[in-house]
């Protein structure tokens, strides 16, 4: 187990290492640049670029598919890549052909109503305004895609039918000077519409091999093309996005790979190319067993330990401590419109007062916070916040990084005193040390993230933790969720495992190292400064027992039924986030600054693009 740990947290690394050096990826160009030689024939680049909506890719992969699987030879594929997880065409298009996501091109909606496109618009104006002698040409089975997607194509045409635009791209490819050739199909979307998004509907999988030899005969016209020979010829053929599909239960690894509706394949193919086969990337371990779920307002589910035993979790002003717990979020019950797991503030393990801004005397957060700690979900992530008395009332919030939803993960807090009597606070996601910061007034900061420990601006006394309140889990009054200016409601859905605390500021290399471990034992290096440990695996019951030297256990309580209930579950632990998942298969985003490369068009960093250029092994 723990060298599964090293290595992945060395993953980790190598993912934000990889997430900031995205941006120079492109100077791998594809094909090279003209030879400096009269001996070398320099081939005109050329793109042939199809998109099949609807097209889930582990269906694609399934059917009988030989002209597609002739591209593989010669191809960086993948049968898992990725689309936004918004169901809508319109935005999946969208960050398919300017080569920005939807909180750029802000195409929400497939009426394109307010959108950005003036300020981030297609890759045929991009081109265009560069290469005034490339001729582009789209040819699309969806009107909103032509009179949306099109502008700075020389040629524009829309079709009632696939075959009928098949036919006319097979004619234009024939003899056309076109460098970039789009081709838009409907049909696969159309069936699983109709039936389903699964190859167990025979409509759908006929779909996907009608589509198939669609692009074998499309194949064949550029092949034809008396200037072939003089040509360099990348094809990439792609879905928008899947389809509503319900994933069998054994195949269902709740991270974005099981989201039927993202599942895409890409193929991007030339001669040039090694056949680079891009897999399903590691997503976590497995994690079994049972935990306690809590539900916030209105049922309050909440378990506290006794004020007597709680006053052995303050830890003065000059003691360093170490908090961490499992955690598993569930969808946010309000506040869906930005994401199924999007919270905003409302803790669930701490040892503080309530969180009411407005309450006499305040002892929330805002600019008169009582003494303490907790831990609160903070928009798709998590954050870690405590405060004192005196210069330091107002507290300190440090986000941790975001995390999927409905998987496990491990969730650290470190605060340090130095021997000059300064603090500093070391702040932990799945291992990875990184965090955003505020002063305890305004929003936080979510990216980009510090990835070296917070010294804290305020020293002495004033950073005295102490508190008379319970350590508590579950439901905390405020903190918000529920856009309510009093912060009253405290809506959560999480379950919660593994709860450990130890007086003492654990190392660095430690804590990375023994993240994601599922239990503790006396083979921990720190296991003698363990004072209170929760494992919370009872299963039924309203005790949740301490299994440190203190014996504090947890008694549970709930306004209403359903506050909390012991689950059973089988899921991943420390799986990476979207964020991360989708730097290591393609996405939407990605064509288009795929396609500049490959033409040679140097990208200006003035069009902002999200993409990424993939290189063949």
């Amino acid at each position: 187990m723990k060298n599964f740990k090293t290595k992945l947290f060395g993953a980790s690394l190598f993912l934000l290492a990889f997430a900031s050096s995205c941006k120079h990826d492109y100077g791998k160009m594809v094909p090279p640049l003209k030879p400096d030689t009269a001996k070398v024939v320099y081939k005109t680049p050329k793109v042939l670029y199809i998109i099949a909506d609807g097209a889930r890719g582990v269906s694609v992969r399934d059917a009988n598919i030989p002209n597609l699987k002739s591209l593989l030879p010669h191809a960086i594929y993948s049968w898992t890549s990725l689309s936004d997880t918004i169901q809508t065409d319109a935005s999946n298009w969208a960050d398919m052909i300017t080569g920005v996501k939807k909180e750029k091109h802000n195409v929400l909606t497939e009426d394109f109503a307010g959108n950005a496109l003036a300020s981030y618009p297609p890759i045929f104006q991009r081109i265009k305004s560069v290469r005034p002698n490339f001729r582009t040409a789209v040819f699309s089975a969806s009107a909103a895609f032509k009179n949306n997607l099109s502008t700075g194509a020389a040629v524009s045409e829309g079709f009632s039918s696939d075959d009928a635009l098949k036919s006319r791209m097979v004619d234009f490819l024939k003899t056309d000077t076109a460098q970039v050739v789009v081709g838009e199909f409907a049909g696969i979307e159309a069936a699983g519409k109709a039936v389903g998004f699964d190859n167990q509907y025979p409509a759908y999988k006929a779909a996907i091999e009608t589509f198939d030899t669609q692009v074998g005969a499309i194949l064949t016209a550029i092949k034809s093309r008396p200037t072939y020979g003089k040509e360099n010829w990348m094809i990439i053929v792609t879905s928008n996005r899947g389809g509503a599909y319900t994933i069998p239960l054994a195949e269902d690894d709740r991270t974005i790979f099981s989201n039927a509706n993202s599942n895409t394949f890409t193929i991007i193919a030339a001669d040039t190319y090694n056949q680079t086969f891009l897999a399903k990337p590691f997503l976590g371990n497995q994690y079994a067993g049972k935990a306690i779920r809590f539900i916030g307002d209105p049922q309050k589910g909440i378990g506290q330990v006794s004020p007597a035993k709680s006053t052995f979790f303050n830890f003065g002003d000059t003691s360093g401590f170490t908090i961490s717990v499992k955690v598993k979020k569930h969808k946010n019950p309000i506040n869906v419109s930005r994401g199924d797991y999007y919270y905003q503030w409302p803790a669930f393990v701490g040892k503080k007062g309530t969180s009411l801004t407005n309450s006499t005397p305040a002892t929330g957060w805002g600019n008169d916070n009582g003494p303490g700690w907790d831990f609160a979900l903070f928009q798709n992530g998590w954050r870690f916040f405590l405060s004192g008395v005196g210069s330091f009332k107002g507290g300190k919030e440090m986000a941790g990084l975001n995390f999927t939803g409905d998987t496990w993960h491990d969730l650290t807090a470190v605060v340090e005193r130095k021997p000059d009597g300064s603090k500093v606070v070391r702040v932990y996601t799945d291992g990875v040390m990184a965090f955003g910061n505020n002063n305890g007034s305004g929003a936080i900061t979510t990216g980009p993230y510090s990835t070296t420990p917070y010294t804290l601006a305020t020293t002495g006394t004033d950073v005295n933790l102490d508190n008379a309140s319970p350590l508590r889990i579950g439901y905390v009054p405020g903190q918000m969720d529920g856009d309510n200016t009093l912060h009253t409601f405290g809506k959560i859905d999480v379950e919660l495992k593994e709860l450990k605390i130890f007086k003492t500021a654990i190392p660095d290399a430690i804590v990375k190292e023994y993240a994601c471990d599922q239990s503790i034992d006396q083979s921990h290096p720190y296991y003698a400064y363990l004072i209170g440990y929760w494992p919370m695996d009872e299963g039924s019951g309203t005790t949740i027992a301490d299994k440190g030297p203190l014996a504090a256990d947890f008694t549970l309580s709930q306004a209403q039924a359903g506050g909390y209930s012991w689950q059973t579950f089988s899921d991943l632990i420390c799986s990476p986030v979207s964020s991360n998942l989708a730097l290591l298969v393609p996405k939407n985003s990605d064509i288009p600054t795929q396609i500049l490369s490959w033409l040679n068009i140097p990208r200006q960093s003035a069009w902002g693009l999200d993409g990424k250029v993939w290189i063949t092994n």
